[in-house]
């Protein structure tokens, strides 16, 4: 298809006004994000142009299905194309943004970006998570910028509040809950003590999830976004596949009473941290959390991150980390940044936050000791605990307390045995073999307590 033209309304043509230099933007990918973000570029475009002193001019956008869309809603003249080479190679291009969803298809685009000097905006997590320290290569050698706040928490600002505002910190940790679908599932098991699948049917009702919910509800969204935060922080780049991620299918409603027993409370955490002996532990798991905790505080569909420093203490960051106007005005963040550089004649960025690296020595985990929650659901008979008991104290693991919830099937009965601190590996060795007796209705289940601030 040639490039065509969406005609200008007469309320645009009377307000484009000459003004001093023009930045202008080629947005490749017209999804959920894409829309979000044109939508909020031409709501906002008057501040954002007071806010640079220039114009920001919305030049193309690229679709493989832009034929077929109904665009009239621009109010201004874009020109359109199916071919995103078009707008890489367009010399009046100054900003390309990459909103696209599959891997090879952005690789491909923002290489080929770098390669033609064009300024780079991203929000592909799985791009910059595997593939961000070669763009920050190929931006350099090209002299261009590379923008990425999008990538991490949607709307959230937190990649500029490390790189920027907190600049000046040594981070010791990082813990987030970074998945708005999970979050909104778990918290709204809490809130109304609805089983799993139920909120997972209404977050899709709403859009918090998509069809197949498999990539977020375990765990492997946020595994990219703290593989990001892990390089941005601490400076030392993690191979994603390394990141153990563990989902939060199996948590029931009655977890969620347990946890408030013991003053608690269920979330998908995302955490890295250093260890003394120069290591990084990074993991993407569901944790018990003291209900005082900031990130218990983290409902529905928001996201939260909370910094840990040695200087400044801890900092929280919290907002609306999914949908396409959020996520747009990160992009724009991007943009604004990268427009500000272009009119002032500025020197790049560091979109990653060091620029000398050292690659991440990750942790084995199954040395941790950790206190936690165990979870069994039995075929109720006489001797169950007897035998539950001997195993734990052949793995040498002490028993903290029992707790059994009334009014349960004695066929399908839950009690859970909260346990002192144990090696990690030690306490899947213990579950394992708990998970072969007779009794058992249900594989165990089992969840660290974590003292978060």
């Amino acid at each position: 298809m040639a490039p065509g033209k969406i005609a200008q309304s007469a309320s645009a043509a009377r307000n484009d006004k000459p003004g001093p230099r023009s930045v202008s933007i080629g947005l490749i990918g017209l999804g959920t994000v894409g829309a979000g973000t044109v939508k909020v570029l031409l709501e906002h475009q008057r501040e954002l142009e007071r806010r640079l002193g220039c114009k920001l001019k919305l030049k193309t956008l690229c679709s493989r299905s832009i034929a077929q869309r109904d665009l009239s809603w621009l109010g201004q003249p874009v020109e359109i194309t199916p071919d995103w080479k078009q707008v890489v190679r367009d010399p009046e291009i100054d900003i390309v943004i990459e909103l696209v969803g599959k891997l090879p298809t952005a690789r491909a685009i923002a290489q080929a970006t770098l390669a033609a000097g064009k300024h780079l905006v991203t929000a592909n997590k799985q791009l910059v998570a595997e593939h961000g320290m070669d763009l920050v290569e190929r931006s350099r050698a090209a002299e261009v910028n590379l923008g990425i706040e999008a990538c991490v928490a949607g709307g959230t600002p937190i990649l500029h509040a490390i790189r920027e505002g907190l600049a000046g910190e040594h981070f010791t940790a990082v813990y987030g809950i970074l998945n708005g679908t999970t979050n909104y599932i778990l918290t709204e098991m809490e809130r109304r003590g609805c089983d799993y699948r139920e909120a997972l049917v209404e977050a899709q009702q709403k859009g918090y999830a998509e069809p197949d919910p498999t990539f977020d509800v375990e765990g492997y969204d946020a595994r990219y976004k703290i593989a990001i935060l892990a390089m941005i922080c601490f400076g030392q780049p993690v191979a994603v596949e390394r990141v153990s991620a563990e989902g939060i299918t199996r948590i029931e409603s009655v977890d969620f009473a347990y946890a408030h027993r013991l003053d608690h409370t269920i979330r998908l955490i995302a955490g890295a941290r250093r260890r003394a002996e120069g290591s990084v532990e990074i993991f993407v798991r569901p944790l018990m959390i003291p209900r005082s905790a900031q990130l218990a505080a983290v409902t529905g569909a928001l996201n939260g991150v909370l910094l840990v420093g040695n200087k400044g203490g801890n900092t929280m960051v919290t907002g609306r980390g999914a949908g396409g106007e959020p996520t747009g005005v990160a992009v724009l963040s991007d943009v604004v940044q990268i427009a500000r550089a272009i009119v002032s004649g500025g020197s790049t960025t560091t979109p990653l936050g060091y620029t000398h690296w050292r690659p991440a020595r990750i942790a084995a985990s199954d040395e941790n000791e950790v206190a936690a929650y165990l979870r069994l659901v039995v075929r109720d008979r006489p001797g169950i605990l007897a035998r539950v008991c001997a195993i734990l104290a052949r793995h040498h693991i002490n028993i903290d307390s029992v707790l059994q919830e009334p009014a349960h099937s004695k066929e399908k009965l839950p009690f859970v045995m909260t346990l002192e601190p144990t090696r990690e590996k030690y306490l899947a060795r213990a579950v394992k073999e708990i998970a072969r007796l007779p009794f058992m209705a249900q594989p165990p289940l089992l969840m660290p307590f974590s003292q978060l601030p």
